[in-house]
């Protein structure tokens, strides 16, 4: 049996209960010599997309081990265990597309399984299943069990794809993309590289649909590689291989973005 030494825990589950803490005694019990890493429980309750956003730019510089991802109140979409890297790591969450971008990002999925649940408590383990289905499950991973006592095998190209948008060109070279999210600092990330960007030239427009907090368009300059922007509206490298919306010395916020915002960038002609 191959013991895992990690388990890494992403949820929505916030920190305000004793959620985390009965999860991190669940996860002790099964697996006593893992090290449980605490990723993030601030996700917004539901929101698979940050969470697979999340956990996509994660998983690179994640220790080998296990992942559990657990996004959503109740079970709606079946518990699933995937194996990606020949074994190295497994990933524990709901099939609700948390988990693909991330298995994505590292090669792909060796196998799956659909985790069987216990008849008995089958409505239960509904109602909390990060307690009662995920965590028990990733403990038993950790722990050395194989991954196929947990359920049946199933095909891993049927699992329920990634949620991350992607950018679209339209027909007059206009780039429509999406904002993923708005960083602390105030800075918008937005789901574009700069090869997509390529032939727009250094300075564009960017529009948005109207909001209260802000005008519908407005010029943004595309800085070189690595710099920040010195005034104004700025599209700058985030720490991810995207761009991100910048105002030197100030916040982007103020734009009115939220996560999910179409904008659309055309040259500034």
């Amino acid at each position: 049996m191959s013991h895992f030494g990690t388990i890494t825990c992403l949820s929505d589950l916030g920190n305000a209960d004793e959620s985390v803490g009965v999860i991190h005694s669940i996860l002790r019990q099964a697996a006593p010599h893992a090290l449980v890493i605490d990723l993030s429980h601030e996700i917004d309750p539901g929101d698979t997309r940050t969470a697979a956003l999340m956990l996509a730019r994660s998983v690179p510089y994640l220790a080998p081990g296990i992942v559990l991802a657990s996004v959503g109140h109740r079970l709606v979409r079946p518990a699933i265990a995937v194996s990606v890297g020949d074994g190295q790591s497994m990933l524990v969450g709901p099939d609700n597309g948390v988990l693909a971008a991330a298995t994505a990002a590292v090669g792909g999925a060796d196998e799956a399984v659909l985790i069987g649940l216990d008849p008995a408590s089958e409505a239960a383990s509904a109602l909390h299943p990060a307690r009662d289905v995920l965590a028990p499950a990733a403990g038993r991973l950790a722990a050395g069990e194989p991954l196929s006592s947990l359920g049946a095998a199933v095909d891993p190209s049927l699992l329920l794809p990634a949620l991350v948008a992607v950018p679209r060109i339209a027909d007059d070279g206009m780039v429509i993309a999406e904002v993923l999210s708005v960083t602390r600092w105030g800075t918008v990330q937005i789901n574009v590289d700069r090869e997509i960007l390529d032939g727009l030239g250094d300075l564009l427009v960017a529009e948005w649909a109207p909001t209260p907090q802000s005008d519908t368009s407005q010029a943004v300059r595309l800085m070189p590689p690595r710099q920040a922007g010195t005034s104004g509206l700025a599209l700058a490298d985030d720490p991810h291989g995207l761009l991100e919306l910048t105002v030197a010395g100030g916040s982007a916020a103020h734009l009115g973005l939220d996560v999910g915002t179409e904008v659309r960038l055309r040259p500034a002609t």
